[in-house]
């Protein structure tokens, strides 16, 4: 069953938003995740760019907030867990989710 105007309006949306967030390059993310580049530009043009979420601020953390070789943070009122080796794509949407 084909989807219609405003099912595709919101898939776009959904995938205009995941490239912002994931920091790739139009063309890097498109590559990455299979998505048509042409496509892309298309519904970015007539959709219009989302707003970029803030950008995502690292601090050092001290005192009791270390968090056995990573760290903590507080996000809208959730506490994020990062440890080392941590997939970073994956913090900024996740980040980028709460910030919304």
């Amino acid at each position: 069953m084909a989807m219609t105007r405003s099912e595709r309006e919101e898939h776009w949306r959904g995938l205009l938003e995941q490239q912002i967030a994931s920091g790739f390059s139009v063309r890097t993310w498109c590559a990455r995740d299979s998505v048509g580049y042409a496509s892309f530009l298309y519904w970015r043009r007539r959709l219009g760019r989302p707003a970029k979420a803030a950008p995502l601020t690292l601090i050092r953390v001290t005192e009791g907030e270390a968090a056995e070789g990573g760290l903590w943070l507080l996000v809208g009122g959730a506490r994020i867990e990062v440890k080392p080796g941590f997939d970073a794509v994956l913090l900024r949407q996740v980040v980028a989710a709460l910030a919304a």
